[in-house]
């Protein structure tokens, strides 16, 4: 990512790690969530960008785009918020940030999943611009929001 990001947003760097593990796993505890070792793999790997929202050194926040080789669409693998800095506005916030990059990348869509049952995330990604595009039945192998299955979601850059 080179793009100059808005205050509180930073890359990601291999420090911040644990950071990040320890956030995913209050957001989706169990065998829910990312392991370490595919956080890691995600943080590090040349075509993903990985944003931690960071106020007064603490990192509250993080999201994972991925990138494909000759693709003009991405996908957001993840958007997380600490459950103690919710309903903020923080996750939006990333969000905003990825896409003016996206766009400095010459990507033309934003795609992205999300649980059948996450209604309060469903209604952001709505309101920031996301659409349907698909129902994907049992993506999760473990239940997510009480079912299996996710939406998969696009916008247009």
């Amino acid at each position: 990512m080179t793009s100059r990001l808005p205050s509180g947003i930073y890359i990601a760097n291999a420090n911040e790690i644990n950071a990040i593990v320890e956030i995913e796993q209050k957001c989706f505890p169990g065998k829910v969530g990312y392991s370490k070792r595919q956080l890691e793999h995600l943080i590090l790997n040349a075509d993903s960008d990985c944003l931690v929202e960071k106020q007064d050194g603490v990192i509250r926040a993080f999201l994972i785009v991925t990138y494909r080789q000759r693709s003009l669409t991405c996908n957001i693998e993840t958007i997380d918020v600490d459950p103690a800095f919710k309903n903020r506005g923080i996750g939006l916030k990333l969000l905003k940030a990825a896409e003016i990059d996206m766009k400095r990348r010459g990507m033309r869509w934003s795609q992205l999943e999300v649980s059948e049952g996450n209604e309060a995330a469903l209604k952001v990604y709505k309101n920031a611009g996301y659409t349907f595009k698909e129902r994907l039945e049992g993506y999760y192998k473990f239940e997510h929001n009480g079912t299996h299955n996710a939406i998969r979601m696009v916008k247009e850059l």
